[in-house]
């Protein structure tokens, strides 16, 4: 009788430990869509869209959060994460499983009304300092369009006060992100100048290129499901997301 109850109790614990293996995401610190929380799981909209897609899939996540360079080299090597919040490119493409777009983005120049008034234009890269965050796909953009003076910096932020201070003529940096980061840094939203479109593109979920096919595609249905039903629409709104 002592066996059969130590089995059971056995049994249930390996049941609840085997039920509470949390999915990993590799979270890529790139505000609005991945904001860093000093108390908690990280914030954002790519993050928020997530943990509705895991709801609904009866899967609890775990998030680690890093700079986007460490990210994609982190995801490379491991083929059971999620990746958080890539932007798909021809480089990339062999590197990653894109699971699914989760919004729309647009990569731009950015100026500050004090330093550059006029909106800055791709051929004024060559004589301009131009401020990227390491490893952003801005970085990658202003380095195949133009030779340019570029300052690579681990943070937007760090981006948003150089511009203000004139250490920098342009950001190259997502449109999305530089709104937030602006707010975030105490700055005024009316400074910034958008300036030429360096590209039009998407957010996605990504993993691994031997991220198993089958558990990639019920997430790919969630949160498809998530756009038809408005679920995703109504969670990026609140964070004053403008569309390009």
């Amino acid at each position: 009788m002592r066996i059969s109850v130590l089995l059971l109790a056995f049994c249930a614990l390996w049941l609840t430990t085997e039920s509470a293996h949390a999915v990993t995401v590799i979270a890529a610190e790139v505000p609005p869509y991945v904001i860093r929380s000093y108390q908690g799981a990280p914030s954002g909209m790519a993050i928020e869209v997530l943990e509705e897609a895991a709801r609904r899939l009866d899967e609890p996540l775990t998030f680690e959060l890093m700079p986007m360079a460490r990210a994609l080299i982190q995801t490379r090597h491991r083929p059971d994460v999620l990746l958080l919040p890539p932007v798909r490119s021809p480089q990339r493409e062999s590197q990653f499983l894109w699971i699914t777009p989760l919004l729309d983005e647009a990569f731009v120049l950015v100026s500050h009304l004090q330093h550059h008034p006029a909106p800055l234009t791709i051929e004024e890269l060559p004589v301009q300092t131009i401020g990227v965050m390491r490893g952003s796909y801005g970085q990658s953009l202003i380095q195949s369009i133009a030779e340019t003076r570029v300052e690579p910096v681990a943070a937007e932020a760090n981006n948003a006060n150089k511009l203000a201070l004139g250490r920098i003529q342009g950001w190259a940096v997502a449109w999305n992100t530089a709104r937030y980061t602006q707010q975030q840094a105490g700055l005024p939203l009316a400074s910034l100048v958008r300036g030429e479109t360096l590209q039009r593109t998407a957010i996605y979920l990504a993993a691994h290129p031997d991220f198993p096919p089958k558990e990639a595609a019920r997430w790919r249905k969630a949160i498809q499901a998530m756009r038809r039903d408005g679920s995703l629409a109504n969670i990026i709104k609140q964070y004053d997301y403008q569309a390009p």
